[in-house]
């Protein structure tokens, strides 16, 4: 097998396909639905009000300044990125052939990582509304995850040429794929508590108490992961086992309920909001609605070829990917958020966040966060929203912006997040939101 060069064509390939095929964790199932949050890097429990309130903080929906009545309606947005080659690095040689010297050092990077990753998270808000106390969410998530092993990265690279020009053995494991759809419907509702209860630490105190349920479908799972697929001088050994939706399966491959628990308190200029997500949770993937794909195969210099990717019983996975299935859970979520007003066109904001569960429960986005914004209405029709946080393995910044007219806001928001070496990039964008 001969080494191949890689042009803008491949570039291209590349970036299409960790892009799309690609994601990261998911910590929740709603999606934010709020392109405010996104400019404040996420640092909005505490701020979130109205038909915002039932993704962040629905505590919020019984404290003073919310609207009576808001909605929102196609919301969407999402994150994409590669990693440690980002696609910063790949954009600059568009149209061009990348040099060796340029493909090691990009294998180097692989190599040190332990793999080549793509990553992808979004979410759709169709419908988003509050009523007083109550709020309605509805909203489709998704993620991929996306991992090439330092071999198989090299074999993009260089095929399977060897540093020193000769053909070398290719070992693909540890390449991964993940990818998951869902959508969830929730409904929230708020209940102001006795003013006793907070001690009376500031003047016009308010508390309250918010309870948000929720029901998660599943649409679809995959789960791939490299068993020891060789890539030969003279043979090709094929060993890549997933599991996917089976042929016959509907739109529903897995469902459960969830619960979550918020608390919001305010005093004077100084707000507090507290989120406690996914306390319960039943969801699982429905196995009967998932099938198991073999993914093996043989190709050797004297015509011996042959491959299964054949459909068959999910119970004839092997362990590994069995064990991945039964991880894929909603696990808890808490998060602790300030905001302070110093004057009536600021509004400054801080918060933390972390998620728990293994490296197989279901995340989108990084598990810790750490992080302050702030937003500045320099007109009372132009909010303009920026912020900045920790988080795991890097940082996030993110800025935005809204228009304001006779209750309508049209809100647009960009952010940047680094995590190692690698750069990802996002946007939300708000077509209607009333009432905010």
């Amino acid at each position: 097998m001969r080494a191949c060069h890689l042009t803008s064509m491949r570039l291209a390939t590349v970036v299409a396909t960790l892009a799309i095929a690609s994601a990261s964790p998911a910590v929740a199932q709603l999606p934010s639905a709020s392109p405010a949050a996104f400019g404040l890097a996420g640092n909005f429990t505490a701020m979130a009000r109205g038909y915002e309130a039932v993704a962040w903080n629905a505590a919020n929906l019984a404290m003073p300044g919310r609207p009576f009545f808001s909605i929102g309606l196609g919301i969407a947005g999402g994150n994409a990125g590669l990693d440690p080659v980002d696609v910063k690095m790949l954009s600059e040689f568009s149209g061009k052939i990348v040099d060796n010297a340029t493909k090691l050092e990009w294998l180097d990077k692989a190599r040190l990582a332990g793999s080549q990753n793509g990553r992808l998270d979004g979410g759709v808000t169709p419908l988003a509304l509050s009523v007083g106390p109550v709020g309605l969410h509805v909203g489709s998530s998704a993620y991929m995850n996306m991992a090439l092993s330092p071999d198989a990265w090299r074999a993009y690279l260089f095929g399977n040429e060897g540093a020193n020009g000769q053909p070398e053995p290719i070992d693909m494991t540890g390449t991964s794929l993940r990818a998951a759809g869902f959508t969830t419907g929730a409904m929230s509702f708020a209940l102001p508590l006795p003013l006793t209860l907070t001690g009376n630490l500031v003047p016009n105190e308010h508390f309250a108490i918010g309870l948000t349920g929720k029901y998660v479908v599943g649409h679809g799972l995959i789960v791939a992961t490299d068993l020891g697929s060789n890539i030969g001088t003279n043979d090709v050994l094929l060993r890549f086992p997933i599991v996917g939706p089976a042929s016959d399966a509907d739109a529903i491959a897995g469902s459960g309920t969830a619960a979550d628990v918020s608390l919001a308190w305010s005093g004077g200029p100084f707000r507090i909001g507290l989120l406690a997500e996914n306390v319960f949770s039943s969801f699982k993937w429905d196995t009967t609605k998932l099938a198991f794909f073999p993914g093996t195969g043989t190709f050797t210099m004297n015509g011996t070829n042959g491959t299964d990717f054949d459909e068959v019983s999910y119970n004839g996975a092997p362990a590994e990917l069995r064990e991945i299935v039964a991880a894929q859970a909603f696990k808890p979520r808490f998060a602790i958020g300030a905001a302070f007003n110093p004057m009536n066109s600021l509004t400054l904001t801080a918060e933390v966040k972390a998620a728990t569960g293994g490296d197989e429960a279901i995340v989108i986005g990084p598990k810790s966060h750490f992080g302050v914004g702030a937003e500045w209405r320099l007109l009372p029709i132009l909010p303009l929203r920026a912020g900045v946080a920790s988080v795991t393995d890097g940082w996030q910044a993110g800025a935005g912006a809204g228009i304001r007219v006779i209750g309508f806001e049209l809100g647009v928001s960009g952010a940047i997040r680094r995590r190692g070496e690698a750069t990802e990039s996002g946007v939300m964008i708000g077509v209607i939101g009333i009432g905010r």
